[in-house]
């Protein structure tokens, strides 16, 4: 049996994709509950998650039809087996590079657009549009450089034409490493401003805890660039070398870090649904505690009326009134 790597990847786009997915469903069904109009992070997250399973659908055609995850196979003249295959293998190489960069960028931009919206100070929001600005900036420079790093552009799937590139290596490694900054500011900037809230540590923490949990996406670009040196030795060897091999572990990383990328711009707006789940098993817990303890003899379970989870203990309200008597000015609840 050959050997492959395809399940991988399609493990991982169905997985990650799926997990997107359903995070964005809940982030929007959390403003539904919060009876909450539907803002500009909202709707840029969406943005990011449709390039995000462009991209990955994108790569699961590379992988069925260009052949990704495979040795390539030449017959005895060194030519191409399956030269169709190689075609779409370079065309969706080429279609991945200006789909993946918008997918990050945008997913920068929904962040700091929550950000702003969270945190209302003159100076932040200022911060913010400015990070907004490089987000931006960074997104154009990159999807172009990248769109015309090879003239003619065909070159890049027709083997057979002359071409001349930039220095693609330095190119590559310029974008990750400064989409790997860009994280880590994004990642920073809400930090300080959630320490200086007059809220309990130990929620002042969680908070914290949550922003933290975006830098999964800058783990996983550091992880892209560790593969992507290991094949820079095959960028410079021509179209004859296992490209379709050596490229799967950088492309099924991209996959991820799309993907985290929607998820962890998405769990700082999830606790509304956390709330309800655990209202939900709070009180389905005490019913059902109550139905056995009372005797039947005495009364009906049709007859007992607990509150429901709209009544009685209401967290939210409670939650909002110490949260408003003790933030600072600039602070609004996810």
């Amino acid at each position: 049996m050959a050997e492959s790597q395809q399940p991988t990847i399609w493990g991982i786009g169905v997985s990650f994709s799926i997990v997107a997915i359903v995070t964005v469903a809940l982030r929007f069904q959390a403003r539904r509950i919060k009876g909450q109009k539907l803002g500009s992070d909202d709707w840029t997250i969406l943005v990011a998650l449709i390039l995000g399973l462009g991209v990955t659908i994108n790569i699961l055609i590379m992988t069925q039809r260009g052949g990704l995850g495979t040795h390539i196979q030449y017959d005895e003249d060194g030519n191409f087996l399956d030269p169709e295959g190689m075609v779409v293998f370079g065309q969706t190489i080429y279609a991945l590079e200006l789909l993946t960069w918008p997918a990050v960028g945008m997913t920068k931009i929904s962040v700091l657009l929550m950000y702003k919206r969270i945190f209302s100070t003159p100076r932040f929001r200022i911060i913010a549009w400015m990070l907004i600005g490089l987000s931006i900036a960074w997104t154009i420079t990159f999807t172009f450089a990248l769109m015309f790093s090879c003239t003619p552009i065909a070159s890049q799937w027709d083997y057979s034409l002359s071409f001349t590139c930039v220095d693609e290596v330095a190119l590559f490694t310029t974008a990750l490493a400064t989409d790997v900054a860009t994280d880590f500011l994004v990642l920073l900037l809400p930090i300080y401003k959630t320490w200086q809230l007059q809220i309990p540590f130990a929620r002042k923490a969680m908070i914290v805890g949550i922003f933290l949990l975006g830098g999964l996406v800058s783990i996983v670009g550091i992880i892209r660039i560790h593969f992507l040196t290991q094949i820079y030795y095959v960028l410079d060897n021509g179209p004859q070398t296992d490209t379709t091999w050596v490229y799967t572990p950088v492309y099924y990383w991209t996959i991820i870090e799309t993907n985290v990328g929607v998820l962890s711009a998405c769990l700082p707006t999830l606790r509304p649904i956390q709330e309800r789940a655990a209202r939900n098993i709070s009180f389905s817990k005490l019913r059902s505690s109550a139905l056995h303890l009372l005797p039947s003899s005495t009364s009906k379970a049709s007859e007992i009326r607990l509150p429901s989870q709209d009544e009685g203990f209401n967290l939210d309200s409670i939650e909002e009134t110490s949260l408003t008597l003790e933030q600072p000015k600039g602070y609004r609840r996810l």
